[in-house]
């Protein structure tokens, strides 16, 4: 993906996400967002986003290993 389409992409997602807010719709405003994240990520480092994901794993073991 271009790095102009990428974002492009991002200002439309939050456009969205903004117009949907200012409407009061919580909901769709949630999807938008998650959809300008996943935008958002699609072009970052892949190493970056397994460490991320990786980090993420080892919080919800944790949390889940406190209960």
């Amino acid at each position: 993906m271009s790095q102009e389409s990428s974002e492009s992409r991002l200002m439309e997602a939050g456009a969205r996400a903004r117009e949907a807010e200012s409407r009061g719709d919580d909901a769709r405003a949630g999807e938008e967002w998650r959809q300008y994240r996943l935008i958002e990520d699609a072009s970052r480092d892949p190493d970056e986003l397994l460490a991320k994901g990786i980090a993420l794993s080892v919080q919800a073991a944790k949390l889940a290993s406190a209960r």
